[in-house]
Parts: structure tokens; sequence; C-alpha cells
């Protein structure tokens, strides 16, 4: 008896748990999914997570009141769109336990009400009525209607309808349009009449650019900066434009750009609200990276000033009056030493194009190599649009390349470059195009890039460069994206049979094939020390790259706010010409990481394995595994930003 009570007190208050909502599921709907509908309704299942862990959930109680009203909202979803006659019920079933209950609507949809006749008609003169007609994007969007003779009558859709056309004359010059959709619907015999009243008003074109908030760039500059020229006819898509130039202006921290209060017209002034930044600022940051530059070397006290960098940066934002941007800038760590200076003029011939100029000296450490370089970086920019971007860079360095690498005695290594003095004259071309929202976890890039150096004969090495970067993004859930990237390039014509190291391909690192270490994926060569005992591989690079990347990354906010998990494999090669790739297979690395998001961005920790390395990789030379480690098949990453 004294056993036997607990137990039954056990299992009485397991049949008396509150019921709970344990999966939710909609029948008889045809023409909408379960996803939509589900969006429109307060009551939800609990997810695989909360499930498993069910015994400490609060909440999912059922709620007859919450699910009546659930039941209105879909009737009132089905009504706005057409469908007047919806018949919408519930019933609750057990699962396996009394509590845990499956919640199914039930919809009947009936039919719908359908559009008989669709009438546009424009309250405007011939000659404005012939300009509206005569627009392709005016006929596209008809076309493109959802009234249309036949369609389903969705009164939900009459403000998007409205809004649409409105834009549309708008932007043929018309700033003062209106549109009014006007129904007559028998419920009866299931029709619709829609008619679409349409006043254009006046067309105008644009007058003035008022400007009010300016105070040491002349307005003259910010009305030139607008892109709104006189003599041209109205449009909304010309007032963002102008909008997102202002904005986009070093010198402006704020710009608005509106129509004030004026009488309709055949013209129209616009007024131009902007804040400047200071003229002058000087902005400098540290922080901690360069992790995967250490060679395999351990990280100890005394060497871990290497992870340490700095930059700093003085600018001057409205360099003579007129709106241009000069900056000195520098940049310090164990592995890059840069100084250099900019001047940008914003505006050569309209808002889109730029043209800056950049010289510059720097010191920079490889894995297999070192060089200084100075030169200067001619560079001009268009931005096509929001999406498209275009640059033309002519570069001019004079470079020498040398090695620093030492083994245990102090000696220097020999590098497989000897020292090499030489300058590079290159002309440079690059695009960059997005579509979508790639960095929200949606979209796609495509980034293809060009460069042709010693045309004339006026550089030590002459050769032609090409190479294309792609890069896809897709939402699976609100928590997981799934990521992947193409890469590759290829020198493809060179008088010299070889070139310096520095213009070769590389792979591996960070943001690469990520089982090796920076540059270390592809051709390698033996050095030794004084001695002549091997003390390891250098990379040698080539003239030909491939790589790919694919990630999944999951949010995992629930247990740290801004945490993420990814999983990746990548693939890649480095073939020392376009004719030998079939002497080097892919190579795969494989792994995963942790994803912060701090302010400064993803914080990343990858730690990538080699599938299938090469004696080279583990770091065996003729047979002898001596200074090979089951740790060569590891590479560690430590960086801030996503890895593509």
């Amino acid at each position: 008896m004294l056993v036997s009570a607990p137990a039954f007190s056990l299992f009485a208050q397991e049949d008396e748990k509150p019921a709970r909502i344990w999966n939710v599921k909609i029948e008889g709907n045809t023409t909408y999914n379960n996803i939509v509908l589900k969006k429109y309704i307060a009551n939800e299942a609990p997810s695989f997570w909360k499930k498993i862990t069910f015994f400490n959930e609060k909440g999912f109680y059922v709620s007859e009141s919450e699910i009546r009203k659930d039941v209105i909202r879909l009737e009132r979803f089905y009504q706005r769109r057409g469908f007047n006659e919806v018949d919408v019920n519930y019933r609750l079933e057990s699962k396996n336990k009394e509590w845990k209950k499956e919640l199914i609507f039930m919809i009947v949809e009936n039919a719908p009400i359908r559009i008989d006749s669709v009438q546009v008609i424009l309250q405007t003169s011939s000659r404005d009525s012939s300009v509206i007609y005569g627009s392709e994007k005016f006929n596209r969007e008809l076309n493109r209607l959802p009234y249309r003779k036949g369609k389903i009558f969705q009164p939900v859709s009459k403000p998007m309808v409205e809004a649409d056309f409105t834009g549309i004359l708008r932007n043929l010059g018309y700033p003062y349009a209106e549109t009014e959709v006007q129904t007559k619907v028998d419920t009866t015999a299931k029709k619709a009449s829609v008619a679409m009243l349409t006043y254009p008003g006046p067309r105008a074109k644009f007058d003035s650019v008022f400007v009010e908030g300016e105070e040491t760039l002349q307005a003259k500059y910010i009305r030139r900066e607008t892109g709104i020229g006189e003599d041209e006819f109205f449009s909304d898509d010309a007032m963002r434009e102008a909008q997102r130039e202002l904005f986009g202006h070093h010198l402006l921290r704020f710009a608005l750009i509106s129509i004030p209060d004026q009488d309709q017209d055949s013209t129209i002034n616009v007024l131009a609200r902007v804040k400047e930044r200071s003229l002058r600022s000087f902005s400098a940051t540290f922080g901690i990276g360069n992790y995967d530059r250490f060679e395999g070397d351990p990280l100890t006290l005394s060497n871990s000033y290497k992870l340490f960098r700095a930059q700093a940066s003085w600018s001057h934002r409205n360099a003579r009056g007129k709106g241009e941007l000069f900056s000195v800038n520098g940049k310090l760590s164990a592995f890059d030493l840069r100084l250099g200076a900019s001047y940008l003029f914003p505006y050569v011939y309209n808002t889109k194009s730029s043209i800056t100029i950049s010289p510059f000296v720097q010191r920079r450490i490889e894995r297999a190599y070192s060089i200084d370089t100075g030169g200067i970086r001619n560079s001009f920019g268009y931005n096509y649009s929001e999406s498209i971007t275009g640059t033309f860079n002519y570069d001019f360095t004079l470079n020498r390349e040398f090695d620093v690498k030492e083994s245990e005695d102090g000696t220097s290594e020999i590098s497989p470059d000897s020292i090499l003095n030489y300058n590079i004259s290159s002309f440079k071309f690059s695009v960059y195009a997005r579509k979508g929202q790639p960095r929200r976890g949606s979209g796609f890039t495509v980034q293809p890039f060009l460069e042709l150096s010693g045309l004339f004969n006026e550089a030590t090495f002459s050769f032609q460069k090409a190479a294309l970067d792609v890069r896809g993004y897709k939402k699976v859930n609100s928590g997981l994206v799934a990521a992947a990237r193409l890469n590759g390039g290829s020198i493809y014509y060179a008088k010299q049979d070889s070139l310096p190291a520095d213009i070769r391909f590389y792979n591996g690192g960070s943001s690469e094939v990520r089982g090796w270490g920076r540059q270390e994926l592809g051709p390698k060569e033996a050095v030794f020390d004084s001695l002549g005992s091997f003390s390891g591989y250098l990379p040698t690079g080539g003239k030909a790259t491939f790589s790919f990347n694919f990630e999944l990354r999951q949010d995992i906010d629930k247990l740290i706010k801004g945490l993420s998990l990814a999983g990746f494999i990548d693939g890649g090669q480095v073939w020392r010409t376009i004719r030998t790739t079939s002497n080097r297979p892919i190579q795969f690395g494989v792994g995963g990481g942790l994803r912060y998001e701090s302010p400064i961005g993803p914080i990343r920790i990858d730690l990538g394995y080699k599938v299938n390395p090469t004696d080279e990789d583990l770091n065996i030379y003729r047979g002898d595994k001596s200074m090979s480690s089951a740790w060569d098949r590891w590479q560690l990453h430590f960086s801030i930003g996503q890895a593509f």
C-alpha cells in the first residue's frame, strides 16, 4: 500500500495535465497552402525542441475563445480575397495522451467572386492620354494587374493597385496623380465589375532644387549631387535616386528630399534638407586577428604580439571647398605595415562616377614570401545602380620580394623565389552585381575581374589575369541559411615562364578552403636549413585556381543572443598552369564553427579538417614523418566577418 499510493498519484497527475496544442492542421484549403494560412492565426504547435523539453514548457494551452478568434481570422482572410461564402470550423483530437491535442481547422472555400469586366478611365487630356498609354511600363503593369477579367476579385488588393498605378503615373511625370478603384459586386452571380479612375493632373518638369542646412559645402554642390536637372520630367525614381546619392556623400550625415507645398503647375520645385558631418576627423582602431598567419607555430607569450593589429586614419571631408575627400591612413600588424593617402573626387561627369588617387607604401609578410611595395592606384568608379557597381583601376607599383623565414639557428632559409625587384603596370576591371539581399541571407552576387599588365611593355612582367567569384544565399527557415560560393581564376597569358610570387594565385585560409592555413593549399617546394636538413614546405602558388564553399548557418539565439553555428565543406586547388589541372585533384576540407554577432561584426571561429591531404600538407618528406603530426590535418581559424 505504501508503494502503490505514490505511483497512483503520479499517474493521476499525468492525466490531469492541462490540455495543450500539440499540432495544428488545416483541411479543405485548396487555394492557399498551410504555410500562408498559419501566418494569420494565433494558435501554433510547439517546435520539435520544445516538444522534447515539454515537461518544463509553459503555454500552448487550449483556449476555446482563442480558437474561435482564429476561425474568424481565417474567414476574414478568405473574404478579403473574394471567398464571400467561406465556411470555417474546427475540431480537437487527442494524440497518444489525453492532454496532447491536435487542432484541426476545417475550411470549405466555396466558389469565389470573379471579375466580369475591368475599365481603366483616364480623366485627362488626349495629349496626356497618349503619353500614358504609349508608356511600355504602364502597359506592362496593366497586364500584371490582379484585377483582370476572369481572376478572383480580391478586395484586399485595392490599396496596392491604387498605389501601383499612382506610382507609374508619378514616374511618367505626373507628381499629383491619384487613382481610385471603384467596384460593383453581385454576390449572387459571383461577379464583380471593376473601374479604375485615374486623375493624372498636370505633367511637370523639375524646376529648382532648394537646399536647407548646408554649412561649409556650397548649395550648388549639393544640388549637383542630387542628379536632378532642370527641364527633366518629374519622377519618383529620380527623387529616390537623389536621396540615395545625398546619403552616400561622405560629408552629409543626414539628407531628405521632399516636395514643398506649391501650386499644381507644369513645373515643380524640390527641397533638400541636409546636415553635415564634421569637416575633419581622426579614427583609430585596435583589435585581434591574423591567427591563421602563425604558420603552424604554437601561440606563446613571446609571439602573442603577432595577434594584434591597429589602424588609424585622418580625413578632411571638404577639400578645396568642393566636397572632395582627402585622407591619410596607416595600418600596423606583424604581417602588414602600410601607409597611404587618398584623394576622392566624388563627381566626374555625374553623381554615379568618381575618381580616387591613392599613393601608398607597404610591407607585407606572406606564408612563402615577403614584399615591399610602393606605388599609386588611380581608380574610376561607376555606381550604375544600387545593385551594380563597376571599377576601373590603373596601378603602378615598384616591388621588392624577399625572404624573411629563418631556421632555428637564426639563418635565413632560401625560398623558391630568390630576391626579385620589378615593377607592375596594370589596368584592372571589376564589376560587383547583386540580386536580392545577400547580407540578410537571400540573394546572390557576381564579381568578375580582369587585369591586363604590361600592355605597352612598360612593366617588368606582362601577363593577363581573369577571375570570377559567385556567391549565393538562401534562407531555409527563419534561423537557417544555406550559403555557397564558387571562385576561380587563371593567368592565361604571360610572356615569361615564371612570375613573381605576389602575382600568382594561392588558396587556403579562413575565407577559402578552410582545412588549410593561409596560402597553404596547392603546389609546394621543400626548404632546407643551412645544414641541408629538411625544415618544411613553402607554397609556390600557380597560374590557375578553383575553389568552392558550401556552408549551413544556424542561429541559436535562444542559448546566447547573437550566437550561431556553422557546418561547411570546402574544396579547391591551385595548379602551376591552366594546362596542368589534371595533375592535381581537388582537395577537400570539412568542419564547423561558431559565430557571434558583435558590434564590430561577426566574430568567427572555424575548425577545418583536411579530407585528402598530400604528403606536403602533412610535412612528410620522402617518407620521413619525423616532422609530421596528427594536428597537421587540422586548421583553426579565428577572424572577424563571415567567410563569404
